[in-house]
C-alpha cells in the first residue's frame, strides 16, 4: 500500500497565522453529513518539538488545526481540548462548524419585519435584524450576524452563500431573549422537507505567479443535497472475489430507532403550540405497529417548516445504519468519495449473512485512521 505524507498545521484561529507544524501520532479524523467531524491525536513534547513551542501552538479554543495529506488539505477545525498523556499532549478538535455551537442569537432576527426594530438586512447597518427569506439566505444571514459581532470574525468565507438562493422560502424568527444556538438553527432549517446539506470546506487556493497558495475556510450549501447518486458515482464496495475492498462490516438492525408516526413540536406554549404529525401509512397498512416519536423544535415558528421537520424525521428514522471498514488505498480510494455520495455495497453469502446482501447506501460519515500502518477508513451509511 502507498505511504502517505501527513502534515499537521497549527494556526491562530482568528488570523490563520501559522504557529507551528507539529508531528502527531494516533490520529483519527472524520466528517459527518450536516454534522461536525472530529480529530483526535497526540502531539509529542520532545527535544525535537519543544523548540517549536508546542504549548503555545496548541491553545484550546483559539487554535485551528489543518490536516494536509499529500499536499491536499483534507480536514480543518478548532482545537477544543488538551490534556497530559505520557510523552506529550492529547488533543481533540472539531470541524469549524463547531464554532457555531458556541455562538447564539442575542438580538431578535426575523424574516417578519413586524417583529423587529430595524428592518435593514443583516450586516448592512448597525443593529440590522432582517433575514433574507430564502433558506440559503437565512443561513448566510445567521453566519453574517455571528461574524459581525465583536470577536466573531474567524475567517469563514461566506460568499458561496450569497446570491441566488435555493428557491425555498422560509418564515423564521430567532428571539434574542431565548438565545437560540446558531448551529442548531441551521441544522433545523436543513432537516426540514425540501431542505439542504451544508458544511465548511477547507483547502488550498490555486497558486498564481507571485502568489503562493493559501488556506481557505469556506461555508457552502448543497441543494437539494450533497453528493452523487450511485449511478453517477460508480462507487462499489464489496466482500469476496478479487475486487474485495471491505475489510469488515457491521449491518445492525435496530428497531428501537424506528418510528411509524412522528410528531414535531414547534414554537409556542400550551394549546397554541405548533404541533405537526407525519405517519408512514404504507408501513402501518402492511402490518407494522404504531411506533411513535416526538422531536422538539421550540425556535421554529413556521408551521410548514415544522411539518417538513416531522416528515424528514419520519424518513430519517432508519432501523439500520451499517458501518464498513475499508482500506484507504483500495479502489475506490480515499478522496474519490465524500459524505453524501451513494454507493453500492455488496456482501457475499457467509455464515452471518447466508443470503448475502446488496444495497445502495448513502455515506453519511467518514473516519480515517492516519496512524502507522495502512490507512483504514470507517464508513457509516444509511439507506439511499
Amino acid at each position: 500500500m502507498a505511504a502517505h505524507t501527513y502534515t499537521y498545521l497549527f494556526c491562530d484561529l482568528m488570523t490563520d497565522t501559522l504557529l507551528a507544524e507539529l508531528p502527531m501520532s494516533g490520529v483519527t479524523y472524520g466528517y459527518t453529513i450536516n454534522g461536525i467531524g472530529t480529530l483526535r491525536g497526540t502531539v509529542p513534547f520532545s527535544d525535537e518539538t519543544l523548540p517549536l513551542d508546542p504549548l503555545n501552538a496548541t491553545t484550546p479554543a483559539r487554535t485551528a488545526i489543518y490536516v494536509d495529506r499529500d499536499g491536499v488539505l483534507v480536514w480543518g477545525g478548532i482545537l477544543w481540548t488538551r490534556e497530559d498523556v505520557a510523552g506529550g499532549k492529547s488533543l481533540q478538535a472539531a470541524e469549524f462548524l463547531s464554532y457555531y455551537q458556541h455562538r447564539y442569537v442575542k438580538t431578535t432576527l426575523s424574516t417578519d419585519t413586524s417583529l423587529i426594530t430595524n428592518p435593514a438586512y443583516v450586516g448592512s447597518a448597525p443593529g440590522a435584524q432582517r433575514l433574507y427569506p430564502d433558506q440559503k439566505g437565512i443561513v448566510w444571514s445567521l453566519l453574517r450576524y455571528a461574524r459581525d459581532q465583536v470577536g466573531g470574525e474567524i475567517g469563514i468565507d461566506l460568499n458561496a452563500l450569497a446570491g441566488t438562493g435555493h428557491g425555498v422560502v422560509r418564515t423564521a424568527t430567532y428571539f434574542g431573549y431565548e438565545r437560540p444556538e446558531i448551529y442548531k438553527a441551521i441544522t433545523d432549517l436543513a432537516a426540514a422537507d425540501d431542505g439542504f446539506d451544508f458544511g465548511i470546506e477547507v483547502g488550498w487556493t490555486q497558486a498564481t505567479t507571485g502568489t503562493p497558495p493559501r488556506r481557505y475556510r469556506r461555508a457552502v450549501s448543497y441543494y437539494p443535497r450533497r453528493g452523487r447518486s450511485a449511478d453517477d458515482s460508480g462507487l462499489v464496495f464489496s466482500t469476496g472475489g478479487g475486487a474485495s475492498n471491505i475489510l469488515s462490516y457491521n449491518w445492525p438492525e435496530d428497531g428501537t430507532n424506528l418510528v411509524t408516526e412522528m410528531t414535531a413540536l414547534g414554537a409556542g406554549s400550551g394549546e397554541a403550540r405548533i404541533v405537526k404529525t407525519a405517519a408512514d401509512s404504507d408501513a402501518l397498512a402492511s402490518g407494522w405497529p404504531l411506533l411513535e416519536g416526538v422531536a422538539t423544535y421550540g425556535e421554529v415558528v413556521d408551521e410548514a417548516q415544522v411539518q417538513g421537520l416531522a416528515n424528514a424525521e419520519l424518513e430519517d428514522r432508519s432501523p439500520t445504519q451499517p458501518t464498513f471498514e475499508v482500506l484507504a488505498d483500495a479502489d475506490p480510494a480515499f478522496g474519490s468519495y465524500s459524505v453524501g455520495d451513494e454507493a453500492l455495497f455488496e456482501i457475499d453469502p457467509e455464515r452471518q449473512s447466508p443470503y448475502g446482501r446488496s444495497a445502495i447506501l448513502r455515506i453519511v460519515s467518514i473516519e480515517n485512521s492516519a496512524s502507522s500502518g495502512p490507512e483504514r477508513v470507517r464508513l457509516t451509511c444509511v439507506g439511499a
